[in-house]
């Protein structure tokens, strides 16, 4: 008895960290689109069995992405889950263990980003569209 309560102690002191180890990151930017620079904020978050190396990777990928459309690098803040309320989100994005959170867009845009989410392809599975809470 006398050990297991130190044993205990340790690991309710290291459980909370693992609790909230990042699974996801907001990356926010700035494309441009027909000329015009679109301020962009998204975020992704993944199952729990991602590594962290597996999520700066990704996460700095994408925000690489918005410098072939013409913007700068965006800016990739890590997190233990994407901030909700979002303006939407597909839920298995591209039938893989990860949801993509969305901000700041307008109905249009939602309704554009609903229709990518819940199309499949022969190759790519549709995800799920939530409202983002």
């Amino acid at each position: 008895m006398r050990i297991a309560a130190p044993l205990l102690a340790v690991g309710l002191l290291v459980a909370p960290a693992a609790w909230s180890a990042n699974r996801a990151c907001v990356i926010e930017g700035t494309i441009s689109v027909a000329g015009a620079g679109t301020a962009v904020k998204d975020c992704m978050e993944f199952s729990s069995d991602v590594t962290a190396e597996q999520l700066k990777s990704s996460c700095d990928a994408v925000a690489q992405a918005s410098a072939g459309l013409g913007g700068k690098p965006g800016k990739v803040t890590l997190m233990r889950q994407c901030p909700r309320p979002a303006s939407g989100a597909c839920k298995g994005l591209m039938g893989r263990p990860l949801d993509a959170y969305y901000y700041g867009l307008s109905a249009d845009a939602i309704q554009q980003k609903r229709q990518a989410c819940e199309t499949s392809t022969t190759v790519i599975k549709a995800g799920t569209w939530s409202d983002g809470r």
